[in-house]
């Protein structure tokens, strides 16, 4: 198995040049990770630049890159440098292709593979189960199209081996949807977009001259399938020839249909106005040399062509299939039914004579393409996914390298959570108990905890009863654990929220650990922090002395930001396993909401927004799950409304919680004040759509229209608007359910062991 130990030309990332100082030549590097792509081969097509673009990109200082292909030829095969061929003798299932898997087999468990990656339909047939008998910890699997053009059987032998992967990565959501139809898991599936080359955000020189006045129509796709409709592109050809305009036609591609394509051309009379150019590598060049770039076909997960063609400033008509509504917007370019000339024409021709869209388009599609479709970032979803699967499933014998970190494991430090504990349901309580399960048995961390709250000794505990004696009682023996708990410590990991409550836990935990010269780290969770930090200066100067500041939300960075403050986002963790992903088909008016009965959390609002659904679904039910001090309030409300279907369900335990989601189909929220509130991201874990009011920081965790609804905080008819939305209009509640779900994977332990991990290590 081949050990390219280099990066190929082009990498955006070069392995780091060797330290300079006198010792570093002492220095034992870590090991790497060994990760093994495979490809069927090197033909020229969206899979295969995909993985070359990923072969060439990885971190080659934290990932050791081994390759290979099922059949080592194509005109892209120069561009990988060293790669194996493992062929399967011309068949899927004879005698040669399974002696090859066990070949393969043996070559992943000399070769120390850890993470086994399959990028199309015959490299997943022939990796995927290889892999499993080498017992290669991580196995992963593309599915790069929609499955349309695949036969029954092979749709089916697939499904199979998907079944066995641990991630199925496709590049589309529509690509997705045809895998949960097919009964493929919904954790399984990851959705990461195509990576384009930075040659195509690059202003390119055109390949092609023309004369003045001359507009320039392209299509770009390989000539071997008739499902590109290459054939529709030339009847749009000859329609927009016989008009005024004074437009040229190019076809880029190659394949056993060119000729008879060209054949065609020649009868509909198209003659010099029309040039087939082969295959071609100057791209960019040729984008460049075009006004319009045309995509007619009947099947696309997610083209290539089309996002190259945005990077390039390149206004797009397309047929709405598979992915592309995804990337064609209505601001983008232009959609239109799979074979339907005429539309597609009148698409071209606009474009051709109405050049303020064709700059409109251009700006927005070269943007959308710039926001998400580089090879960096692309690059970076794959590590991150990589990262995350190693921190559940290999052993730490066999991975001595954080992904995330690219660093040798050192010392086991020694953490101290300051935090309330689960005798009062809360944010703060839950996290920090997540926190101390997660790192239990784990060899990098000892994590120990010291309540807010501890207990009283048994003959103070009326005291507890007495709202100012319990805090006068409280402090003393609050400050002795502190001082006794933190005596050994290497890092004060202290919890916080805001106002009276910060001076009596965090600001008390910092000073201690101040003074026992230990590293201090403030988790700050409150989203009243603007508040908070505008009327008090000594929360202002004891978090301006802290050694590190974390939150769990980009708003709070934004937030701290304005005080001069930096803050570091570490994502709140979501226990995955509590919670059970479904998708609710039918969907019934079934609401559930999970805040307490606090001003903020405006459970009345949700009450007066239940109300407005009920009148159009009578059956309709809300299920209220938590406690609080407004709870009589709100009892009283749904009695003076006369509600019926009203459950007050009350504080629900962490283990207790699923059940309530996982009975309710919509769930509903009004606060108007929040950070990052776990129950939104329960529900996105467990598939229960989200209909929410939107403070400030609920637009940094929902994507209003593709994780959630979002409505203006107070305004109960807007909430209730949403729920009848999700009620009325087929197809988006799953939607927003499939899409929350995978949103939902950020916040596994696996997503955020390690970036805890880093900040402990940077601190020390």
């Amino acid at each position: 198995m081949t050990k390219p130990d280099d990066p190929s030309p082009g990498s955006e990332r070069p392995e780091p040049l060797p330290a300079s100082d006198p010792g570093a030549s002492s220095h034992i590097p870590a090991p790497r990770t060994g990760v093994f792509l495979m490809i069927n081969s090197l033909e020229t097509g969206g899979s295969e630049r995909q993985f070359i673009a990923l072969a060439q990109a990885l971190d080659r200082s934290v990932f050791q890159i081994d390759l290979g292909c099922l059949q080592k030829r194509g005109a892209l095969l120069e561009s990988v440098g060293e790669i194996q061929e493992f062929s399967l003798g011309g068949s899927l299932y004879g005698v040669k292709s399974q002696s090859t898997r066990l070949h393969l087999a043996r070559e992943l468990r000399r070769s120390g593979i850890a993470i086994a990656h399959a990028f199309d339909f015959y490299s997943n047939l022939t990796l995927v189960p290889a892999a499993r008998l080498a017992r290669v910890p991580i196995v992963i699997g593309s599915h790069r199209q929609l499955g349309d053009l695949l036969s029954p059987a092979k749709r089916w032998v697939q499904g199979r081996v998907f079944g066995i992967c641990d991630r199925v990565v496709c590049n589309s959501r529509a690509a997705a949807d045809r895998l949960l139809q097919q009964g493929i898991r919904a954790e399984t599936i990851v959705v990461i977009g195509n990576a384009i080359a930075p040659a195509f955000f690059a202003a390119a020189s055109p390949a092609l001259e023309r004369g003045p006045g001359v507009l320039r129509v392209g299509m770009i796709a390989r000539m071997n399938d008739p499902s590109k409709s290459h054939r529709d592109f030339l009847a749009v050809a000859a329609k927009l020839a016989a008009t005024s305009l004074k437009v040229e036609f190019v076809l880029v591609g190659d394949g056993p249909l060119r000729l008879g394509l060209e054949r065609e051309a020649e009868a509909l009379g198209l003659g010099r106005r029309i040039t087939f150019l082969g295959d071609r590598k100057d791209i960019p060049e040729l984008l460049a040399s075009i006004d319009v770039s045309v995509l007619p076909s009947e099947s696309e997960s997610l083209s290539n062509v089309l996002i190259e063609s945005m990077a390039a400033g390149v206004p797009v008509v397309s047929t709405r299939v598979g992915g592309t509504p995804e990337l064609v917007g209505e601001d983008r370019g232009i959609l239109v039914a799979p074979h339907d000339v005429e539309a597609l024409c009148e698409g071209v021709a606009r474009l051709l004579t109405i050049p303020a869209l064709c700059e409109e388009f251009s700006r927005k599609g070269r943007e959308f393409a710039l926001a998400n479709f580089t090879v960096e970032s692309i690059c970076k979803q794959y590590e991150q996914m990589y990262g995350d699967l190693l921190a559940k499933r290999v052993p730490r014998s066999r991975a001595k390298v954080s992904v995330l970190a690219g660093k040798p494991e050192a010392r086991t430090l020694a953490v101290v959570l300051v935090a309330p504990t689960l005798r009062y349901v809360g944010g703060q309580a839950v996290q920090a108990d997540l926190l101390l399960r997660h790192w239990r048995n784990d060899p990098d961390v000892v994590a120990r905890f010291i309540p807010v709250d501890p207990a009283f000794p048994r003959v103070l505990q009326w005291a507890e009863q007495v709202p100012f004696l319990r805090t006068l009682v409280r402090a003393p023996i609050y400050l002795g654990e502190l001082w006794k708990g933190l005596a050994k410590a290497d890092i004060a990991h202290i919890f916080s929220a805001s106002y009276w409550s910060f001076l009596l836990a965090p600001a008390p935990a910092w000073l201690v650990a101040r003074l026992r010269g230990k590293k201090t780290l403030i988790n700050y969770r409150s989203g009243e922090a603007r508040d908070h930090l505008r009327r008090s200066w000594i929360a202002r100067s004891v978090l301006a002395q802290t050694d590190l500041l974390v939150v769990p939300s980009g708003y709070l960075v934004d937030v701290f930001g304005e005080f001069g403050l930096r803050a570091q986002v570490v994502p709140n963790i979501v226990d995955l396993s509590q919670f059970s992903f479904r998708v609710r088909d039918p969907l019934r008016p079934h609401l559930i909401c999970t805040r307490g009965f606090h001003p903020y959390y405006n459970v009345d609002v949700v009450v007066r927004a239940f109300a407005e659904v009920q009148k159009v679904f009578p059956e309709a039910r809300l299920d209220l799950v938590g406690g609080g001090p407004l709870e009589g309030q709100i009892r009283q409300l749904v009695q003076r409304m006369g509600l019926a279907g009203v459950d007050f369900c009350g504080v629900a335990s962490r283990n207790e919680i699923g059940r309530f989601y996982d009975r309710a189909d919509i769930f509903i929220n009004a606060s108007s004040v929040d950070n990052m509130p776990v129950s939104v991201l329960e529900a996105f874990a467990c598939g229960t759509p989200v209909v929410t009011t939107a403070p400030e920081s609920m637009r940094y965790i929902v994507t209003d229209g593709h994780t959630g609804l979002l409505s203006a905080p107070g305004d109960a008819e807007a909430l209730a608007s949403n729920v009848l939305r999700l009620l009325q209009t087929p197809g988006l509640a799953a939607t927003l359910s499939y899409n929350a779900h995978q949103e939902s994977q950020r916040y596994s332990w696996g997503a955020v062991r390690d970036q805890w991990l880093k900040l402990y290590r940077d601190l020390t």
